[in-house]
């Protein structure tokens, strides 16, 4: 495998990494609002406030799609990065 293509499996990797974070930080909040009962955020990009909807209860979010694509961009850009430093290569051992 040469190494363009590892950069960029390592990028395509880094952007599902980073949806995958953006996700997880997104429902952290929304259990945060609906435990405390007060409102939850992440300055920039993600904010929760819990209420009720006839009796039920409800969340109200709000994302902050640049913060949300930030993550993203800097999770790809960071294992990008690292794949492009790495020297590392993918040799079996000698068996003597």
């Amino acid at each position: 495998m040469n190494k363009a293509t590892k950069v960029f499996g390592a990028i395509f990797g880094g952007v599902l990494a980073g949806a995958a974070l953006a996700f997880i930080m997104s429902v952290a909040t929304i259990v945060t609002a609906i435990v405390t009962g007060s409102t939850a955020d992440l300055p920039g990009i993600f904010s929760a406030t819990p209420g009720s909807e006839n009796d039920a209860l409800a969340v109200e979010f709000q994302p902050n799609s640049t913060g949300l694509l930030l993550i993203v961009a800097a999770t790809a850009a960071i294992c990008g990065i690292a794949a492009a430093l790495s020297d590392k290569k993918n040799h079996t051992p000698e068996h003597e």
